[in-house]
């Protein structure tokens, strides 16, 4: 069986995400994203550490953040990704690693963002990676993350961005119920696109009970 990390991994440095979905640096085009970035920085200190996993090139989610004075961590396995990342939010620190081998230390962040990027890892592995998100995160700490919604199995193989790429996910109320299960206390939610759609999202911000 293919390893599912290598099919995401070789998709994303083959395929060209920036051109499909990142070109323009704006938030405004996100605005789904703006609403719950914004959301969730109405909570925040200036200043506030906060720890992008998936952070792909950086925009426009770290550089609107940076843009408002939070420190920004950002994690990715795709080094073009990361060299992308370090040209667009220089001010910003990005690190060249997989998320679910998340080891900072505990309560080491204000805030944690995931978007668009969980359904890449196998669904066996998100209780385990919401527990390390939960264990990462300072008391009180907020998650913001964007989840699939369909019963994906981790090797169905699809055509994106000009190369293969996989997705696994559990439908939305076990996610829901997953995200609650790890200690986190959902705050807001609420889905994106059409059901029974590749595209349906579902957005969840969370705090650290």
């Amino acid at each position: 069986m293919r390893d599912m990390r290598e099919i995401v991994k070789k998709g994303y440095e083959e395929g060209d995400y920036l051109e499909f979905y990142r070109l323009d640096e704006e938030i405004d085009e996100y605005l789904l994203a703006k609403a719950n970035i914004d959301r969730m920085t109405a909570f925040l200190q200036k200043g506030a550490k906060i720890l992008d996993l998936g952070c792909g090139p950086g925009i426009p989610y770290d550089k609107y953040l940076a843009e408002q004075d939070f420190r920004i961590t950002g994690v990715d396995f795709v080094q073009k990704h990361i060299d992308w990342a370090k040209e667009h939010v220089p001010e910003a620190t990005f690190i060249q690693k997989d998320i679910a081998e998340l080891d900072f230390d505990g309560r080491s962040f204000d805030a944690i963002l995931s978007l668009y990027t969980i359904f890449h890892i196998p669904r066996q592995e998100h209780r385990d990676l919401f527990l390390n998100m939960h264990r990462t995160l300072k008391d009180d700490g907020l998650l913001l993350v964007t989840m699939g919604t369909g019963c994906e199995d981790e090797m169905e193989v699809c055509d994106f961005i000009g190369s293969e790429m996989v997705w696994s996910s559990y439908p939305l109320e076990e996610n829901l119920t997953l995200v609650e299960d790890c200690g986190l206390e959902i705050l807001h939610w609420e889905e994106e696109g059409e059901k029974g759609l590749p595209e349906h999202h579902l957005w969840i911000l969370a705090e650290k009970e």
